[in-house]
């Protein structure tokens, strides 16, 4: 399977999330996968961190592949303010410290730089027919590919998505609320979506000690891992009502290798319009695959067996054109 992944990682960074992680490190190692570029967004991260922390771990991990800094604003809305909301634990000694003894971040205010448009266009032309993009961060990229190259997108067959909040009242998602005009504007699109919502993912977690069994199994990778995952579960366990954390993207990724790992309906859905972002139930709305259930204990041991899988870990050198910034 043909694959673009669209993320904000936050690896190794004080403070962020590390879900898109380990994602990426399951895509890069999944047999059935052949990513073709990953491609960074402002989100979690600024576009420029997620594309520094994405390339530190296919370092580490041993793979190379072209990584993208996509879109460092959302189309509509103010950037500083949610890298105000977003950067803040970072400020926080008793935070930035688990992650050893370095100083506050600084980078979530990243310079913007040249327009990324063109590399990632030439991403989807090298790529070709029957491409899944996988969308594990605010849609900007995407949306910016609808309205301005929209037959960059013809040989897209399919967006996987990890977006939108459907039930808990008003709680919405940070992938939607970002930027909730690119979110209307993919599903609209026309292009075939599976949505995984966040209320699915907060049913999976990842458990300080069923962590510490994986550590047990004494893979050298899992060493590599363990630098920017164990501070992210300390923090998470002790500030998220979960028993250690959330694997919100990971569930995009495993349930297109396994399909069995999930379960689905079809459904109308629409994001209102309005500043936050959410997800609704919408008979005249846009219909989609949506998940609705996913296999926890399935989803980590997928998870692991991939991390545990050598051989395609030395995989194909990127396309042997030059990366761009």
């Amino acid at each position: 399977m043909k694959l673009i992944i669209d993320c904000d990682p936050g690896n190794g960074i004080p403070g962020a999330n590390v879900d898109d992680a380990i994602a990426l490190a399951y895509a890069v190692r999944q047999p059935a996968f052949d990513v073709r570029a990953i491609w960074t967004v402002f989100g979690n991260t600024s576009a420029t961190e997620g594309r520094a922390a994405a390339e530190a771990l296919l370092a580490s991990l041993g793979t190379e592949l072209p990584v993208r800094r996509g879109a460092e604003e959302p189309l509509a809305g103010r950037r500083a303010h949610w890298r105000s909301i977003l950067d803040a634990p970072s400020q926080d000694p008793a935070v930035y410290r688990l992650w050893g003894p370095q100083a506050p971040r600084r980078d979530g205010a990243a310079r913007l730089g040249a327009d990324p448009l063109p590399a990632l266009i030439e991403d989807l032309e090298d790529a070709g027919e029957d491409v899944v993009l996988a969308c594990l961060g605010p849609l900007t990229n995407v949306a910016r590919l609808v309205r301005e190259a929209p037959e960059s997108l013809a040989g897209v067959r399919a967006i996987h998505l990890m977006g939108g909040c459907l039930g808990a009242g008003q709680l919405v998602d940070t992938n939607f609320a970002v930027d909730p005009a690119a979110a209307r504007m993919v599903l609209r699109a026309g292009i075939p979506l599976t949505v995984v919502p966040l209320d699915v993912t907060r049913t999976t977690e990842l458990p300080p000690a069923r962590w510490r069994s994986i550590r047990d199994l004494g893979h050298p990778d899992l060493d590599a891992v363990a630098a920017w995952l164990e501070p992210w579960l300390v923090h998470s366990d002790r500030t998220r009502p979960v028993d250690g954390m959330w694997l919100h993207d990971l569930v995009v990724l495993a349930a297109l290798a396994d399909p069995g790992l999930v379960t689905r309906e079809r459904a109308r859905v629409a994001v209102l319009d309005d500043p936050a972002g959410k997800l609704v139930l919408d008979p005249d709305g846009v219909a989609v695959d949506l998940v609705t259930g996913v296999d926890n204990d399935a989803l980590i041991a997928a998870w692991v067996d991939a991390i545990l899988t050598d051989d395609h870990a030395r995989r194909r050198p990127p396309t042997c054109r030059p990366l761009r910034p």
